[in-house]
């Protein structure tokens, strides 16, 4: 009882469980069948027939946990429990009390758990938890294939750092990495209007970020050239596009080395593709016309390919384009 009220929280709070022998004659159930009943305040007894199907799921996924090693009189860690898709049926604030009580059970009891699942509630939280292993399954219609996924968020924050979730990540189509929310924004609108708004993010395709000095703490690369100490971020999602400033200040000017080793990894990787930007900066792609509006001004030419957009304090004042 304990354990159901924990994952139910405040949606339910039950008081009585009994189980109840139907009398044929009465009930119209078969003879010498037997039926769980739960009650609550000013409810009464409920028939577990008559609940949702939530609860039945809550109800059987207990009964695993707690009753079959009672009643087989064996030690919980001794036992490897499997749920299918246990989402199925239940409100994502209870899935996540469910799962969380299931990795509580886990680590108290020393048991192992399996969970089938597609949904984005337990990626995000056992993407990020040190108790938890994310697996991967896929199949090319011959054969199918498991690759462990996990090993990305084992450093601490990264993803976080990276303004991602795990979900966001493993379950997109592809993934667009760039350096911050603006340069999303200038995508998002450019891969709208070459679509005639065909194209969405969310739905055919993820943004997400890496922060623009957090790239040197990355990596894409295939696993067994994967550096143990850099996050390889190709294993996350393989289908893959980086946008990367080329902050070059004048022509003949080299791009900097995390930039050039990030544009060698992803060559390397069929059906990838790397943009480092000729211009400056992302913003420098942006039309003097666009500005004028954005900035409630007017007359403002179009940025020149080796402009400072923004100020910068290494550079002289007035010298950016903002401040021209």
């Amino acid at each position: 009882m304990n354990a159901l009220n924990e994952i139910f929280g405040n949606d339910a709070e039950f008081d009585e469980i009994e189980v109840q022998h139907h009398d044929e004659s009465t009930s119209g159930h078969q003879e010498d069948t037997w039926e769980v009943f739960l009650g609550e305040e000013k409810k009464g007894l409920i028939p577990l027939s008559r609940s949702g199907s939530g609860l039945k799921t809550v109800i059987l996924t207990l009964l695993n946990l707690l009753v079959v090693p009672k009643i087989d009189n064996e030690s919980k860690s001794n036992y490897v429990f499997a749920f299918e898709e246990l989402e199925n049926n239940l409100h994502p604030s209870l899935l996540r009390r469910l799962f969380q009580f299931l990795e509580e059970y886990a680590v108290k009891e020393k048991a192992t758990i399996f969970l089938t699942t597609h949904s984005s509630v337990a990626l995000d939280l056992f993407g990020m938890s040190g108790n938890a292993q994310i697996i991967h399954v896929t199949h090319d219609g011959e054969s199918a294939k498991a690759q462990t996924v996990s090993a990305h968020f084992e450093h601490i924050g990264v993803i976080s750092e990276l303004g991602a979730k795990p979900s966001d990540l493993l379950q997109a189509n592809g993934i667009i990495w760039v350096e911050g929310p603006s340069d999303c924004i200038y995508l998002n609108r450019w891969i709208d209007i070459l679509s005639d708004g065909n194209i969405q993010e969310g739905r055919d395709y993820q943004c997400a970020f890496y922060g623009g000095s957090l790239l040197a703490r990355t990596q894409f690369t295939s696993p067994e050239n994967a550096e143990k100490e850099l996050v390889n971020l190709f294993r996350v999602n393989p289908n893959i596009v980086v946008v990367c400033d080329g902050d070059r200040p004048k022509k003949g000017a080299r791009v900097k080395d995390r930039v050039r080793r990030i544009r060698a990894e992803v060559k390397r990787i069929p059906g990838s593709h790397i943009w480092v930007t000729g211009a400056r900066e992302i913003e420098n792609y942006l039309p003097g016309v666009v500005l004028e509006k954005a900035l409630d001004r007017s007359s403002l030419p179009d940025p020149t390919q080796y402009d400072s957009f923004f100020p910068r304090a290494r550079e002289p004042k007035n010298s950016s384009y903002l401040e021209k």
